[in-house]
Formats: structure tokens, sequence, C-alpha cells
């Protein structure tokens, strides 16, 4: 018996419109597929205008030797995308196992359906106008179509990479030190470590013949990840646990707060052991150089209502990260809480207390940020106290409506999704993003500056004030739908 790629997305189709919520799941693909189709009309556009920005900024200058300059940032900006949003295209793969279909079958059709990521079609979408506007302007060469169908085939060893080095998160700090510490040697001690890459993508582009080397290294990728999927792929992997040194156990000074203090410590200690909460923990470190894209442009300094967003994502990034995914963090043990003699609303403020702390940890940390003058600084502090007294609840309030789970022992499993972003929560994204911009915009419309930062303070004193009553009628949202997620996550550890 073996499976088509048909029976393959049959299987893919028949999950999701059985997982628990799927109509939710289903406005967020459209929702998503939207932005999808924005995203690659944006990169249609850039393909065809590419060859004249180029021509513009550097006249003199081959148009592809621009290009290779950049390829290498591009190459680690994909990779990285790919390590964090990329999920292996499986659907019940170990349940196959059962099934008189061969293995190599089942990694070929994961492979193959892996190429049709989104990811594999950027370059796809950027290369292949630009490469038919230079064979317009400057005339077809055999060259060009050789170096764009070798761009295409290093994107797919990218893909490759990512099966290889999934959750591995000593190469993405690696990709990161290199690309970084690369770009330092090169501009200040004029070490040419990024120029050798540009030289092979040169290379790549005059020597028709060097086409040999991509293809040899993708074929060489393709035959590492069949060999490394088919020694991940049994029923029994994973069963056997490894002795790992125990860390977090103590954090003794939080007994003193009770029930709150005994839910902050297992948030903690989750953070600290688990690498899908340690990943989120990276993202809102991330989230504290937002601001670096907005604040060094001047043509943003004009409209501070675009900086409201830069604030909220640089003293926000945790908290808008780990609060998407109450009480999903907790979905494997989540029956065992719910039968416990704890109240509800105690649950929820070890929650709070701890996207509250991550939002004090945030500000404190973009100071940094005063270097762009105390108008700058004073648009991230008003969006701290904002995230800090209100922004908070708004992010608990959301939590209550996610119902999927998040598997926490799946750190080394390759046929597991534990990318884990979940596509509904990012419809709650919107007025947890709109809702300060407002508050901020419509005093700035009327009364100027200062009084739409007056107004996210107010907003946020007003929401720390009345946090007990708000975080009352959150508890009654949750506890109404606390038997719609009970059954979801067990549907889901069955």
């Amino acid at each position: 018996m073996s499976i088509s790629l048909k029976q393959s997305l049959s299987l893919a189709k028949k999950k999701f419109f059985r997982a628990p919520q799927w109509e939710l799941k289903m406005a967020a693909r459209i929702f998503i597929g939207f932005l999808t189709l924005y995203f690659l009309l944006v990169f249609l556009g850039l393909g065809i205008g590419l060859f004249f920005i180029i021509r513009k900024v550097f006249p003199e200058a081959d148009p592809i030797s621009v290009v290779n300059q950049w390829l290498i940032y591009f190459f680690a900006l994909d990779f990285l995308f790919r390590y964090f949003l990329q999920n292996p295209p499986v659907s019940d793969v170990k349940s196959l196992l059962i099934q008189p279909i061969t293995k190599a079958q089942i990694i070929r059709r994961v492979m193959l359906r892996s190429l049709t990521s989104f990811f594999n079609f950027i370059p796809l979408i950027i290369l292949l106008p630009f490469c038919i506007v230079v064979s317009k302007e400057n005339g077809t060469t055999l060259s060009l179509w050789i170096w764009f169908i070798g761009i295409l085939t290093l994107s797919g060893v990218n893909n490759f990479l990512v099966f290889l080095f999934n959750k591995n998160k000593r190469v993405a700090i690696g990709t990161i030190s290199f690309i970084a510490g690369g770009y330092l040697l090169e501009t200040y001690l004029e070490v040419p470590i990024l120029s050798f890459f540009n030289q092979a993508f040169d290379l790549l582009y005059t020597q028709p013949l060097g086409l040999g080397i991509p293809l040899a290294v993708f074929i060489l990728m393709w035959y590492l990840t069949e060999k490394f999927l088919k020694a991940q792929l049994y029923l029994d992997k994973g069963l056997s646990k490894k002795k790992e040194r125990i860390i977090g156990s103590k954090l003794h000074f939080l007994d003193a707060w009770g029930p709150t203090g005994v839910l902050l410590k297992n948030d903690i200690r989750l953070i600290i052991r688990n690498i899908r909460a340690r990943q989120v923990v990276m993202m809102g470190f991330l989230f504290l150089f937002y601001g670096l894209i907005f604040f060094t442009q001047d043509i943003y300094n004009d409209n501070p209502t675009i900086l409201i967003f830069a604030g909220i994502f640089i003293t926000g990034g945790f908290m808008i990260s780990f609060g998407q995914f109450v009480p999903a963090w907790d979905s494997e043990y989540y029956s065992f809480l719910m039968g416990q003699n704890l109240p509800y609303i105690e649950y929820l403020k070890s929650k709070l207390y701890l996207l509250m702390f991550s939002v004090v940890v945030c500000t404190i940390l973009s100071f940094p940020y005063l270097y762009f003058g105390k108008k700058t600084m004073l648009i991230i502090v008003a969006a701290g106290v904002f995230n800090f007294g209100f922004g908070s609840l708004i992010n608990l309030f959301s939590g209550a409506y996610n119902v999927t789970p998040i598997k926490l022992n799946v750190k080394a499993k390759a046929f597991e999704n534990t990318q884990g972003f979940n596509l509904t929560q990012m419809l709650f994204a919107l007025p947890k993003l709109v809702l300060p911009v407002v508050v901020f915009y419509i005093p700035n419309l009327f009364f100027g500056f200062y009084a739409g930062v007056i107004g996210l303070f107010i907003a946020g004193v007003l929401g720390f004030l009345f946090k007990n009553q708000l975080l009352t009628q959150i508890e009654k949202t949750y506890q109404s739908k606390k038997y719609e997620t009970l059954a979801a996550f067990n549907k889901n550890n069955i």
C-alpha cells in the first residue's frame, strides 16, 4: 500500500475539520490567507521594481551583483523565520506507522509537502519578475537564469535545514551571531567574512557550471533530512527520559503569596525548563529592538501615533507572546488544576502578575532608547504604563478563547508541531494593538502630543486601580468556557 499526495492532503483536511473550534480556526485561516496574499503582492511589486531601484541608486553597477551583496542576509533571515514559524507538514504521521505503508513513502511525502511552504515562494515571487525585467532591459542571458535556479535551490536547502536543526536554539543564536559579527568585522576591521558569500553568488552568476554546487548541496540535504526523519519515525520515540538536573526547584520567596505564589512558581519553572516557553522569552527580548525600526527613521518622527506601536511591542513583547497562550500553557495538566481546591481567581492572578512583572522588566530594559530623546522615552514609558495596567488584562481576557493546547514535551520530536503559533489568537491581536493607538490618537488629535501620552497613562492607571473588578469579570468568562476548554484539551491529550 502506498500513500499519495492527494491522500496526505485529505488526512490534513480531516484533522483540521475534526479539531475543536475549527470554525474559529477557519476564520483565522481566511484572515491569514488575505495577509499572505497581501505580502505576496508586496513581494511581487518589489520584484518588478527592484531593477529600477538598483539602477537609480547604483547606475553603474550590475544589478545581479548588487543583489548578491544582500543574499547572505536574506538567507539568514529566511532561516530564522523558518526556524520560528515553519512547521513540518504532518498529519498524524505516527498513526500511519501501523498501516502497510513504508517509512520511506511517508517521509518522502512530508518532504515534498514542505517544499510548498510559503517561505519557498518568497524568492520565486521576487526573483522571477526581477529576472524578467533584467532580461528585457539588459538582454536575456543563460547565466541569469542559471543564477535564478541556483538561488531557488539554495532556498530549498534552507527548507531542509529547519528539519535538521528544529528547536536547536544554539543554531538560531549562532546564525544571528555570525551575521552580526561578520557585519561588524567587515565594516570596522575590514575582515572579508560576508564578502566570501558575495563572491560565491557572483561565481554562480558568471560560471554556469557553478550551478552544480547548489544542486549537489540540495541533494545532500535531501539525503541527510530523509535519514534524520527516518531515525525519528518510531512509535516509542520520546518515551525514554534522560536524567536532567532540576532547576528552578527553590523559589521559596514566592511562598508568602499563598496559592498565587505556588502557581507563579509553576510558571517560572515552565519558562526555565521548557524550550517552547524560552522561545517566547527570546521573542520578548527581540521585541526590545523593535523600536530601532521606527525611532531611527525621520519619516516616523512626525507621526507619533505610529510610534505607539513600537512602544507597545517594546514594553509588551513577552506579555503579548506569553499571554495569548493562557491557559494553553497548562493544557497537559489543566484537568488536574481544575480538580484542585483552588479558586479560579488565584489562577488568573498568577498569570496577571507574571504579565505585569514582564512589562516592568521590559520598560526598564528599554531605557537606552533615551538616546533618541526624551519624547521617544516618554512614548515608551506611557505604552509601558498602559500595558501594565490595562494591556495585561486584555491579554488575559483573550486567553479565555484559546482552546488550542500546547505540547510541552516535544522538544526533540521531528514530527510534532512544536512551534505552536495559534492562528486564532492573531485575530485577538488586533484589539490589543489598535486600542492603545485609539487611546493616544483621540486626545492627540484635539489637544496635542502630551494629551495623548496622558491618555495612555490614565488608561493604564485606571486599569490597575480597577484590576480586581475587571479580573472578576474575566474570571466569569473563563468559568463560562471552563468545560469547553477542558473538553478541547482532553480531546487533544487522548
